[in-house]
């Protein structure tokens, strides 16, 4: 906005803005931001005026955005959040004595090697500091852009979540590299001393699928592995799969540290991959860059990547 529109405009207006692009819906976007339903059509009919755009039309039974009330998603949500950050931001950061939320999206299989130490450590030097976690799905990058979540941990490439790329406008680090081994039963009547590929192919398999992904199970196989398994279980849990295994004939990928934890107690037991099947990885951290200059963002940050280079 120029200087001169923006004199024009109620920056109040920007909080409704924010609710109705996100709610689509007047009564929904009045109880998120604690207007009534009256005031907030008001507030509509201000931002109508303001942008000569209706941002929201009527198709059937429900509101849509228009094209300029989908273009203003993002933006209008980065200036919320970097006015947020700007207020709240102190010329120095003490984790002794600050009080404050983190909403961490991480993966399952991630939890046991990266969050107790965390945890530790912020009990131990940050008291004040909490993490809320949410279980890893396709949903993390967006809820991430619109600040819904404080941090990201995923794996470091976006098909795996279903996507084709992660948006522009977020940062990453390498948290640890991962590699997949496969997983089967102690007595399993036909993988004995070896895993061969033709076993690999022609096993039925549990097959871990991302919350959020609605591709079909076979696509989401062929993008990722570029192969045709036989799936005959899905979860979206990679920590249930160890538990499933023992007694059946199933085989499953999961990653060597939780398998090299697992096989000392249940009945299972681990295979290099045929070769080709599934490269390393790495496990990322994410987070807007928005957050940048917030000195207990970074601290955060700083934190996991410093646990994360633990062994």
């Amino acid at each position: 906005m120029s200087s001169m529109r923006l004199k024009r405009f109620d920056l109040n207006l920007l909080i409704a803005l924010d609710a109705l692009l996100h709610e689509k819906n007047v009564t929904r976007a009045g109880e998120r931001v604690y207007l009534s339903q009256p005031a907030m059509s008001v507030a509509l009919g201000k931002l109508r005026e303001y942008f000569n755009d209706p941002l929201l039309v009527r198709v059937g039974r429900d509101l849509e955005l228009t094209a300029r009330g989908l273009a203003l998603v993002e933006p209008v949500r980065d200036m919320l959040m970097h006015a947020q950050v700007a207020l709240g931001t102190q010329p120095h950061f003490d984790a002794s004595s600050a009080q404050r939320l983190f909403t961490i999206m991480i993966p399952d299989f991630v939890v046991p090697w990266l969050m107790p130490r965390v945890l530790q450590r912020l009990l131990r030097w940050a008291p004040g500091l909490r993490v809320r976690t949410e279980s890893w799905s396709a949903s993390g990058p967006v809820r991430l852009v619109n600040g819904e979540i404080d941090l990201f941990v995923t794996v470091d490439t976006p098909r795996i979540l279903g996507l084709t790329n992660y948006p522009d406008s977020l940062c990453s680090a390498q948290l640890r590299p991962v590699r997949w081994v496969c997983v089967v039963a102690k007595d399993h009547p036909v993988v004995r001393d070896e895993l061969t590929r033709e076993q690999f192919l022609t096993l039925p398999h549990v097959y871990v699928r991302t919350r959020g992904d609605a591709q079909p199970v076979d696509v989401a196989v062929r993008r990722q592995l570029h192969l045709k398994l036989d799936i005959r279980v899905t979860t979206d849990n990679v920590l249930e799969i160890p538990f499933m295994i023992p007694g059946t004939t199933l085989l499953a990928l999961v990653p060597e540290s939780l398998a090299q934890q697992l096989t000392l107690c249940l009945a299972i037991k681990a295979f290099e991959l045929p070769e080709g099947i599934l490269p390393s990885r790495r496990v990322d951290l994410y987070w807007h860059r928005r957050d940048e200059p917030d000195l207990g963002h970074t601290w955060m940050r700083s934190l996991m990547l410093e646990v994360a280079a633990l062994r």
